[in-house]
């Protein structure tokens, strides 16, 4: 049995509770988000920026099963993929540089370390969205600045 296929079996009933905490939770969104970007790229000849709209359509879908509590609380919730990639996702990457793109990320990471520790003083729903998007944006970050993605995309060599 492979990573996808493993990653797509049944899904788990939701909680409306927050069950995990952001560190808990980053390595399942880096297994689900590493996964499915290696199949959406098997086909490509030349690496790109991972496609974030394609990615988060799959996780908020449910191609594959919800990586954490955070997901599948957005799912039943049905949070719209593209919606979602429009408001958290776009702003906080298209267009910025890496040094702009870090210092969003820091912020919320902030943002998401407060909901960990006070987690009823938001509501699920934005405790939810801003995890999530924590997650991709801490996740495709890796992917485009970090060593090993700078290197496939033949940056600064």
């Amino acid at each position: 049995m492979g990573l996808l296929d493993r990653l797509r079996r049944e899904r788990e009933p939701v909680q409306t509770t927050l069950a995990g905490t952001l560190q808990g939770d980053a390595r399942a969104m880096r297994t689900t988000l590493s996964a499915l970007n290696v199949e959406r790229t098997a086909a490509h000849a030349a690496p790109a920026e991972p496609d974030l709209r394609g990615l988060l359509r799959d996780v908020l879908e449910g191609e594959v099963v919800a990586p954490t509590d955070d997901v599948r609380f957005l799912i039943s919730a049905d949070t719209d993929p593209d919606e979602f990639h429009s408001a958290e996702i776009r702003p906080n990457w298209d267009g910025l540089d890496e040094n702009a793109r870090a210092a969003k990320l820091d912020g919320f990471l902030e943002l998401a370390r407060m909901a960990d520790a006070a987690p009823d003083a938001l509501p699920r729903e934005m405790v939810a969205t801003v995890r999530t998007k924590t997650l991709v944006l801490a996740w495709v970050f890796d992917e485009v600045h970090g060593y090993i993605g700078r290197l496939e995309l033949g940056v600064g060599s």
